[in-house]
């Protein structure tokens, strides 16, 4: 069901006059007590968000240099052993998920099987670009026949095909992995489009579980729309292909999207994502979720009205999308290494982060909203 939009006389006007000096001023002085988090954001200060961001992102496939294990087990054992796949029980995880009741029973057995299946590769159509029919029609035409030809000598079916509750066949599945992408000239040639296409903005790699969110904002060209946790930008492109939706070439959407991570290097690896819309309608700004603050935007006074109305002093955001740090419990399938590290403590420790992001948004809805706001939380628990 659409939102319910509740119009005002309060409204901003499509065009705005930002006052950046006083959203990044807002944002250098803002205090980590203003949530009652306790503490200054001096160097001692901690940074929750931060932290746990470090802990939870090391590379796995990579051994540590001052990992002694293998090298002693060599040395004793005289040989040199081989990789050995990452473990995929841990009967904590069992446990803790049979008592939540997410699936019955009779299912766990193939709801586990199903966690240890390899991650297929999915992919997004830019609906606002100019050759979306024509990169939709080439997968439909071109590449489900050929690709399908391909591996009907292994029994498989369906190399590729659109994702049935994504609109109008614009996501898309994959079952080829990158060394099959590139056992022969078909699927070199398919691998070859989807890299190009990436790169110029037409198509986007992107986990179809991360896709869902976006669509349950309802987002239009003229929507303002802040996302919180923003890095890496899958789903801020995603937004800001709704925005440019619709919109003739050479024109601007009213809408707005403000992009938000507390990490620097993600809010580079963001921009460098968003960057192939090539859009004037983002910004990116890189503080805590928690304590995002309050963004001010000035009105000139030819477009306020004849009923000189007095300016609009706070930027309004008509959605709000929440991708807030988790335990990662649904990326098992492409991060096996979790098997090893889960335990219970993993959710139970960011709960409080969770709840005081989403907070933060509630608190943009009663402090500076003049409509209906539509918040969207986002978690990697989804299989």
């Amino acid at each position: 069901m659409n939102p319910v939009m509740v119009p005002s006389k309060t409204r901003r006007t499509p065009h705005t006059e930002w006052n950046s000096e006083a959203l990044f001023s807002e944002t250098k002085h803002q205090t980590v007590t203003e949530m009652g988090g306790g503490g200054g954001r001096g160097r001692g200060g901690s940074r929750t968000q931060r932290r746990h961001f470090r802990q939870n992102r090391e590379n796995v496939w990579k051994r540590s240099k001052s990992d002694p294990s293998s090298e002693n087990n060599n040395e004793n054992n005289g040989e040199n052993r081989g990789w050995e796949p990452f473990a995929t029980q841990n009967p904590a995880f069992d446990e803790y998920y049979k008592e939540q009741g997410i699936v019955s029973p009779e299912e766990w057995d193939a709801f586990n099987e199903v966690l240890r299946r390899p991650l297929p590769a999915a992919f997004r159509i830019n609906s606002s670009s100019q050759f979306c029919s024509d990169i939709r029609r080439q997968l439909e035409n071109d590449f489900m026949i050929s690709l399908q030809s391909e591996v009907s000598e292994g029994g498989e079916s369906q190399p590729i095909r659109p994702l049935p509750w994504y609109p109008e066949n614009l996501a898309w599945h994959s079952n080829f992995s990158r060394m099959q992408l590139r056992k022969n000239q078909t699927l070199e040639r398919f691998h070859e489009f989807l890299k190009l296409e990436n790169e110029i903005g037409n198509i986007t790699r992107q986990e179809a579980v991360s896709m869902v969110p976006p669509l349950f904002l309802d987002v239009r060209p003229d929507h303002f729309v802040l996302d919180m946790c923003a890095a890496p930008g899958s789903k801020t492109f995603q937004l800001l292909e709704v925005i440019h939706r619709s919109m003739k070439p050479g024109s601007l959407p009213d809408g707005l999207v403000v992009a938000n991570d507390l990490d620097v290097q993600r809010c580079n690896l963001l921009i460098h994502q968003t960057k192939r819309m090539c859009t004037a309608n983002l910004i990116v700004t890189n503080h805590e979720a928690q304590h995002f603050p309050g963004c001010r935007a000035k009105s000139s006074a030819s477009e306020i009205g004849a009923e000189m109305e007095p300016p609009i002093s706070h930027l309004i955001f008509d959605r709000v999308l929440c991708d807030v740090p988790c335990s990662g419990d649904g990326t098992l399938r492409k991060a096996p290494d979790i098997w090893r590290k889960w335990h219970a403590g993993l959710g139970n420790g960011v709960h409080p982060l969770q709840i005081q992001i989403a907070m933060r948004g509630i608190y943009h809805e009663k402090k500076f909203l003049r409509f209906f706001l539509l918040l969207t939380m986002a978690l990697c628990f989804t299989y």
